[in-house]
């Protein structure tokens, strides 16, 4: 054996010099990012590039990179110049200009981040975003859901959001400002990264299962191109496309369209967009029950005027009849009188039906009435309306306000909803 060797240390620094000398300059290397996140608030961030079977998604290869905090500070000055600002984050990808380092103390060969295109990153989500648009085109998907009948007063909403979010409460407050009884079911989920696809997609089979919600809203406050990515997803526009009730979506993106968007029945570009558009179409049907009352009842109205008109008439013309066809015509113009009786009163019948029966519907939106169909509304001893737990503490007051009277109730105990919350105003006991 030869008595020659190296030490460890001598042989990573000579791999370090042979690496520099085949590697003198930075390059572009393209891949997707993984470990970002749990490392973006550090000094230095250590995270890896990945390479991804294009069939299977498998991983076929990764190496490590690291933004040091020199470089940090240019990277995102770049982003921010683009085109269509956007942050790093995990599963995106990629083209980034490293210097190929080995570090002798861990044996590791690493890449150093000196630049970014964010073109390509643009591009790449643009290239996918087309092939899928493509693709579900031609299965049919993106218009399917668009067949679907709407409601024309959608007061029960399924909303697929992150509870407590400002695009949550944009929405919701929009709701009652409106001062109509809707009733808002709440499928907290996640609204962003690579767990974003399954959470919506079963959230939209969730409500779907309630069988008692007219519409179903995704909504979420915005964010770049890169954070919404997760919405032109094949799996969330399959959702929709199964979905037996119209989805909603109003994403919160002022600039670009997701292919959540295209595959909703109906979208708008912000959470307090959307709620408008439902406020509009409940006004909408309201100002239409009222029209027609008020065509019945000009209808009722001239009918029984022409009515009355026309046996003015003949009472008239017998006046002027020979008495002795008086008796005759006296016997039919009785009998004439009582069908025409018959049929005002049948008519009369039939417009208050209709009438009462839109009554009915304007009953059901007018919160007036809420109270009397088992509803309450419940409030702090200062007149505040509780609208969530953290509202109330134990050992504390609260009114209950019913339609006959007032409860006046104190807290012992504060139990949390584990599955929805229930967001409107006005609340169901039970």
């Amino acid at each position: 054996m030869s008595d020659e060797f190296l030490t460890v240390s001598e042989l990573n620094n000579f791999i370090r010099d042979v690496l520099n000398s085949g590697f003198p300059q930075a390059l572009w290397v393209c891949g997707e990012i993984q470990g970002y996140e749990r490392g973006r608030d550090k000094k230095h961030i250590f995270f890896e590039l990945c390479e991804k079977d294009p069939d299977s998604h498998e991983i076929k290869a990764r190496i490590g990179l690291v933004i040091f905090a020199n470089r940090k500070a240019l990277i995102e000055k770049i982003l921010q110049k683009a085109e269509n600002a956007f942050v790093l984050k995990d599963d995106i990808e990629v083209k980034f200009l490293c210097k190929v380092d080995f570090y002798p103390g861990h044996g590791q060969v690493r890449l150093m981040v000196e630049g970014i295109d964010p073109t390509y990153t643009l591009g790449k989500i643009a290239q996918d975003r087309q092939r899928l648009i493509a693709l579900l085109k031609e299965k049919g998907i993106l218009d399917k859901n668009k067949q679907l009948e709407m409601p024309r007063l959608p007061l029960s909403i399924g909303l697929i959001t992150s509870y407590d979010s400002a695009a949550y409460h944009d929405f919701v407050d929009e709701l009652k400002k409106s001062g109509y009884s809707f009733n808002v079911w709440v499928v907290n989920s996640i609204m962003q990264g690579k767990n974003a696809e399954a959470s919506v997609s079963r959230a939209i089979q969730l409500l779907n299962q309630r069988g008692d919600i007219d519409v179903i809203v995704i909504t979420r406050g915005g964010g770049s191109i890169a954070e919404l990515s997760c919405f032109d997803s094949r799996m969330i526009a399959e959702a929709i496309a199964a979905s037996p009730q119209a989805v909603l979506s109003g994403i919160g993106h002022e600039i670009n369209i997701t292919v959540t968007d295209l595959t909703a029945h109906t979208f708008a570009k912000t959470p307090t967009a959307i709620a408008r558009f439902l406020i509009g179409r409940v006004e909408k049907f309201l100002e239409y029950l009222k029209d027609h009352a008020l065509t019945l009842q000009r209808s009722t109205d001239d009918l029984i005027q022409t009515q009355q008109r026309m046996i003015a008439r003949v009472t008239e013309t017998l006046k002027r009849l020979p008495l002795s066809f008086l008796k005759e015509a006296g016997k039919e113009s009785a009998g004439r009188e009582e069908d025409l009786k018959k049929i005002i009163h049948l008519r009369l019948q039939t417009s208050r039906t209709k009438i009462q029966t839109y009554q009915k519907l304007i009953d059901v939106a007018d919160p007036k009435n809420t109270l009397k169909r088992g509803f309450s509304i419940t409030r702090d001893l200062k007149g505040g309306v509780i609208k969530s737990i953290t509202d109330v503490k134990k050992a504390s007051s609260m009114k209950t306000q019913l339609a006959d009277g007032t409860i006046i109730s104190d807290i012992k105990q504060i139990k949390k909803d584990a599955y929805a919350v229930r967001a409107d105003e006005v609340s169901q006991g039970g």
